[in-house]
């Protein structure tokens, strides 16, 4: 009973001042005409550039049970400037496009991981011992 008259109460409220009672249903078709029509939306490179580069990151992430002798270092030193270099062009291209930099992000962080093992399983991440010490 205490819901009803609440919802009495704030119907009443609404229609007291003039504002325009919206179905909550209404409002999500709303909300997903403009998410369409925004300048990074699903009708726009913005957002299905990001959505084709998550191919990179499942590949990558793919590959990390598989043995490091098979990671290919200077492609994977590659796609760590590729990712560094457009998570700068999303945050200066206007309008911003966040989804771009977190896809980038993602990738800078799975092909550092994967350099990383590629750099261990190489030798190239090991403790060196100074020369006086020999």
């Amino acid at each position: 009973m205490v819901c009803a008259e609440l919802i009495e109460q704030v119907g009443l409220s609404a229609a007291a001042s003039g504002e325009e009672r919206v179905p909550a249903g209404s409002a999500m078709a709303t909300a997903f005409k403009a998410f369409l029509n925004s300048p990074v939306g699903p009708r726009t490179t913005h957002f299905w550039g990001p959505v084709s580069n998550w191919g990179f990151i499942l590949a990558g992430m793919a590959d990390m049970n598989k043995p490091p002798e098979l990671i290919s270092g200077r492609m994977t030193a590659v796609m760590c400037v590729y990712s560094g270099l457009f998570m700068r062009f999303a945050w200066v291209v206007n309008p911003r496009n966040y989804f771009l930099m977190a896809t980038h992000a993602s990738n800078e962080s799975v092909q550092l991981y994967q350099l990383s093992r590629y750099a261990r399983a190489h030798g190239y991440l090991e403790k060196k011992e100074p020369e006086a010490q020999r």
